[in-house]
């Protein structure tokens, strides 16, 4: 009887977490941290056109995941997983194909494929440049918050926004953050939280308030000098960012769209 449901036991695992693809299809990276393993692994599965639906965290002590979904060109939904497994000399990604019985290890051979050539690429994108300022517009999901936060820093689906600004200029400029305007897929324009609306939109925790503590002002951006910071805004998936930047010496503004990563 005890054997038996062992056999159960066994068998739900598999129809749970699919087939683990054959070790040809794994990644081994000699040196590669567990935290940029994670953040490379959810990268490849965002390139690929899949919504991340599960995130374990690995550590040398126990194993990780990330998994998603998408919806294929025949319109049935697709699933992809990955256990990453770390040790003191590097990291090992496991692709495991949706179904028993997978044909031809498409996830697998994309995933790897795609995770190789991201891992050589800097995990900060060069920003979007306009006349030697360079702006970089990031929506964080609450997967990539979780990463780069330790936390999802927002409530009720308000959306936490990065804003890196490179100022590679020889003049001092000034973006204020207030005046930074998100376009919704509908075309809706939508401007960043203040004030007690900011402030019920946060999270009571860490990655709450370092949100809060930096949040991008209209503090004056030094020649050479780059600025991060936060703003939130109201619930959306936004593809545009209406940007306007301006010289504190001349108060001549220089506005262009950039997009939204």
């Amino acid at each position: 009887m005890y054997q038996t449901g062992m056999r159960w036991v066994w068998l739900l695992s598999v129809l749970v977490l699919g087939c683990l693809a054959p070790a040809q299809y794994a990644v081994e990276r000699p040196g590669l941290p567990c935290d940029r393993a994670t953040r490379v692994a959810h990268r490849t599965f965002v390139t690929l056109g899949y919504t991340v639906t599960e995130l374990v965290e690995p550590s040398v002590q126990r194993s990780g995941a990330v998994g998603g979904t998408k919806t294929g060109a025949d319109g049935k939904t697709q699933k992809g997983r990955v256990i990453i497994r770390c040790t003191a000399q590097g990291a090992v990604l496991q692709p495991v194909e949706d179904g028993l019985v997978p044909e031809s290890y498409e996830f697998s051979r994309a995933f790897g494929y795609s995770f190789k050539s991201l891992v050589q690429r800097p995990d900060v994108e060069t920003p979007w440049k306009s006349t030697g300022l360079q702006v970089l517009v990031q929506a964080l999901d609450p997967v990539e918050a979780r990463l780069d936060l330790g936390d999802v820093a927002t409530v009720g689906d308000a959306v936490a926004v990065r804003i890196t600004v490179r100022n590679d200029t020889d003049r001092k400029v000034r973006l204020d953050g207030s005046r930074l305007s998100l376009v919704d897929a509908q075309g809706e324009s939508r401007e960043p939280l203040a004030g007690p609306a900011l402030s019920a939109a946060l999270a009571k925790n860490a990655a709450g308030e370092r949100v809060r503590s930096e949040i991008f002002g209209p503090t004056p951006i030094a020649a050479r000098e780059t600025r991060i910071g936060f703003l939130v805004y109201p619930p959306g998936r936004y593809r545009e960012a209406r940007v306007s930047i301006e010289d504190v010496e001349t108060e001549e503004a220089d506005g262009f769209v950039a997009p939204v990563e």
